[in-house]
């Protein structure tokens, strides 16, 4: 559920009127920010506003509700997960391949929106029915065409043939997006690494540690 490196759409406020993409941005951050922290329901506008160095009137000229700080949060953390998807099923790449692709996009992607991701985590259940229902069917639409990713390993031969593609399409999500929980720009490891480990781990858990000889690109 995650930005997965890809290219978003673009980003517009809620209220459809010019932006000064700075100023927005800057909003978006501090909201983030502060979401993050002290959570969603203890932070209001005016603490919003201070934090990007705004009168509480001008974030209004860009959004209706903090509600609108929460969902355009949560759409930046998101941006790239659809495309990701639908690349992943026009692809004429190995199995393989996608799954090196969906790691390191997927980790980029954490890295790229750490806090935004983190907020979508901690925050995204006390979306409203229809927003929170927008965010379940964009995590589910990847989720499937990570499972189809599996079917056509074991079609190819490379992915163990017993694995259920459903249990084992959710374990692969659910490893990638723990990285949000734990990781940090400063920790003991690096991005790199952790993508270098988790390709090698979850490449040896869907069985090609059979196929050395595909575990590692020439």
């Amino acid at each position: 559920m995650t930005d997965t490196g890809g290219p978003g759409p673009q980003r517009i406020a809620p209220r459809a009127r010019p932006l000064e993409p700075s100023r927005y941005d800057r909003i978006l951050e501090a909201a983030a920010e502060l979401f993050r922290s002290q959570g969603y329901a203890a932070t209001s506008v005016a603490e919003v506003a201070a934090a990007a160095g705004l009168l509480k009137g001008s974030v209004y000229h860009y959004i209706r509700t903090k509600e609108d700080l929460l969902a355009a949060i949560i759409e930046e953390a998101h941006a790239g997960t659809g495309q990701l998807g639908e690349e992943l099923r026009a692809s004429q790449a190995s199995a393989v391949e996608k799954l090196r692709t969906v790691i390191e996009r997927h980790l980029r992607g954490t890295e790229k929106n750490l806090v935004q991701v983190q907020v979508l985590f901690r925050e995204f259940s006390t979306l409203p029915p229809e927003r929170f229902a927008a965010v379940v069917e964009r995590r589910d639409t990847y989720e499937r065409a990570v499972r189809e990713l599996v079917r056509q390993g074991q079609a190819e031969g490379v992915f163990a043939a017993h694995l259920d593609p459903r249990l084992t399409a959710a374990a692969v999500l659910a490893t990638l997006n723990s990285v949000q929980a734990w990781y940090r720009p400063d920790g003991p490891m690096s991005m790199t690494e952790i993508i270098d480990g988790f390709t090698d781990l979850l490449l040896r858990s869907v069985g090609v540690e059979t196929h050395p000889d595909l575990r590692r690109p020439n």
